[in-house]
C-alpha cells in the first residue's frame, strides 16, 4: 500500500491500484445496481412534482393579497371551495391583465350563490365582501355599469382580492372552470 520511505522518513502513498480490472468492475457494477434505483426513484419523484405543482410570485406594487406574494399552486388539486385561493388564466381581464397571464384571487362565491354589486359594497349570500367600485374610473365606465344581482352559474366562482383596489370579478364577472388551473396555497 505504501512505497519506500522518502528522505524524511515518510511514506508515501501509491498512486497506481493493486487491484485488478476486474475486481475495478465488480465495484463498478455494484455501484450501479444501488445506484441507479435511487436515480431512477428520485427522477420519477422530480416529474410527479414537477408536473403536478407551480410556483408562481406577484410583482405587482398594489397587491389584492397584500400580505403575501408567493403561491404553490396544486394543478391536481381543482376542488375550489368558497374562502379557497383559487388559481387560473386571465380572460377578459384588459387593461390589467393579459389574457392567459396566471392570477390568484380568492374564490368568494361559488355556484348557486347569490351576487349583489353596487357602488358602496358586494355582497354574497348577504354576506359583506367588499366595498365599493374604486377602479371605475380607471376603466372610464360609470360605476352603475357594473351593478348586478344574480347568481352565480354552473361551473364558476366569483373571485376577489382582499382590498378595496383589487381588479376582482366586480368588473369582469366569473371564472369558469376551463380557466382554472388548481386551488394555491400561500407561501410567504
Amino acid at each position: 500500500m505504501f512505497d519506500k520511505p522518502d528522505a524524511n522518513g515518510m511514506k508515501k502513498p501509491r498512486l497506481h491500484s493493486s487491484s485488478s480490472p476486474r475486481a475495478n468492475r465488480q465495484r463498478l457494477g455494484q455501484f450501479l445496481l444501488k445506484a441507479i434505483p435511487i436515480l431512477l426513484l428520485v427522477l420519477a419523484a422530480e416529474r410527479y412534482i414537477g408536473q403536478r405543482f407551480l410556483i408562481g410570485g406577484d410583482d405587482q406594487v398594489d397587491r389584492c393579497l397584500p400580505d403575501k406574494w408567493v403561491y404553490l399552486i396544486d394543478t391536481h388539486n381543482k376542488d375550489i371551495w368558497r374562502g379557497d385561493l383559487i388559481a387560473f388564466r386571465a380572460e377578459r381581464m384588459a387593461p390589467f391583465f393579459k389574457d392567459g397571464q396566471i392570477i390568484v384571487k380568492i374564490a368568494a362565491g361559488v355556484t348557486g350563490d347569490t351576487i349583489h354589486v353596487d357602488p358602496q359594497h358586494t355582497t354574497i349570500n348577504g354576506e359583506r365582501i367588499i366595498d365599493g367600485l374604486p377602479l371605475t374610473e380607471k376603466l372610464k365606465k360609470p360605476a352603475t355599469q357594473f351593478k348586478r344581482h344574480e347568481t352565480i352559474p354552473p361551473a364558476a366562482y366569483w373571485v376577489t382580492g382582499k382590498t378595496d383596489k383589487s381588479f376582482d370579478s366586480r368588473y369582469w364577472g366569473y371564472v369558469y372552470d376551463h380557466q382554472v388551473i388548481g386551488r394555491a396555497y400561500a407561501l410567504f
